[in-house]
């Protein structure tokens, strides 16, 4: 019995896994929730967010909460990142509480934000510009002369904002020499006037040196799916999405020196497989993944392989590499850090996947963390 032990925590996972197997009666929505996408952290960023079989730091809460047993100090991180020239604005901040006992029980507390600010809503304007009072044709159709005067007409014009938040209570604990944990997430999206709100858990399992040095991760995210009810009366859906990783620690001592090498493979199973060549539209938003599972007879699933290697000098200084989905100039990832104990900063700089603007289209990202 001792042998099947390590099966153990696995089997927490197995009636989700099933479910999932199952036809669900409610199509996903693609890229609902996305703006939750790659979590937090600039540490993690850096490596190409393979991260669900590293998790040893507050961004456990977010890439995999089994990660969070066993930490031994209260620790926060707070992430600020900016997109377009500071058009979009979105932060991360994770707390951690460990509270002891003999199966290192740990408490999380996240919060996700972002923000589009200044968004111009013009639904109004074209009856305001078509009517013959302000000189249009009462033609109920919007005109080359008539839209010409639209300068005219800016003061009324209205700007609103997009805030986009999520909340999430994790909890993890130690199950023998494996690591298990998860997530109760509450989402809150308001466009203007309208809003919406849902609700979803994501599950994790971690196992540290499953064999020498390396460690093996598991995270079952919007495991039940989750479901994002609008004021419209539009309903929307997260599928759930399976990220399996590993990760490997290379020690050297003479030199001072320690190499982490991880990879993650995200699997979706809300058909992303797409057919736009090179996978983006002409807008250049991403509508393929990586990898396509329609040979094998699952035309819904797809993966994007996730890719990190970190250098760690003196247990002080690190340079990190990454590659997040694949291997063209906007998936590469880079970043730096430096541990300062108890405070640590560490930076990440990244090719964005939208890529609206080539001269702009990267993510900055910043972190700060605390233990204490």
């Amino acid at each position: 019995m001792r042998r099947l032990a390590f099966l153990r925590p696995i089997s927490y996972l197995l009636p989700l896994l099933l479910l999932m197997a199952l036809p669900n009666p409610a199509s996903a929505t693609k890229y609902a929730g996305a703006f939750m996408a790659d979590g937090g952290g600039a540490r993690a960023l850096g490596m190409g967010s393979a991260f669900v079989a590293v998790a040893d730091d507050a961004s456990a809460t977010f890439f995999n909460p089994a990660g969070l047993a066993g930490q031994e100090k209260r620790s926060l991180l707070i992430m600020h990142s900016e997109r377009f020239g500071k058009l979009i604005n979105r932060d991360f901040a994770a707390y951690v509480q460990p509270l002891g006992g003999e199966a290192e029980q740990t408490l999380g507390l996240t919060v996700i934000r972002l923000g589009l600010d200044n968004i111009p809503f013009t639904a109004d304007l074209a009856s305001v510009l078509d009517d013959p009072a302000n000189g249009g044709n009462g033609n109920g159709v919007l005109d080359d002369d008539e839209a010409a005067r639209i300068f005219q007409f800016r003061d009324q014009i209205q700007y609103k904002s997009d805030q986009e938040w999520a909340f999430m209570g994790s909890y993890a604990r130690k199950a023998g020499a494996w690591q298990v944990g998860g997530n109760i997430k509450l989402i809150r999206q308001s466009i203007a006037d309208y809003s919406s709100f849902g609700l979803g858990i994501d599950l994790g399992v971690l196992r540290r040196n499953w064999w020498k040095s390396l460690d093996v991760g598991l995270k079952f995210q919007d495991a039940t799916s989750t479901y994002l009810s609008w004021s419209t009366g539009t309903n929307e859906t997260i599928a759930p999405v399976l990220v399996p990783g590993v990760a490997y620690d290379w020690v050297i001592p003479s030199w001072n020196l320690s190499i982490l090498a991880s990879s993650a493979l995200e699997t979706h199973f809300d058909n992303r497989n797409g057919d736009i060549p090179e996978g983006r539209d002409a807008n250049g938003v991403s509508g393929a993944d990586q990898f396509s599972w329609s040979g094998l007879g699952m035309s819904s699933v797809s993966s994007n392989l996730y890719l990190g290697l970190e250098l760690s000098m003196s247990h002080r200084v690190d340079l990190r590499v990454g590659s997040h989905g694949g291997f063209g100039s906007e998936d590469w990832t880079f970043g730096a850090g430096l541990d300062l104990r108890p405070l640590r900063v560490d930076y990440a700089f990244a090719g964005d996947e939208l890529q609206l603007d080539s001269s702009s289209g990267f993510t900055h990202r910043v972190s700060l963390g605390v233990s204490f």
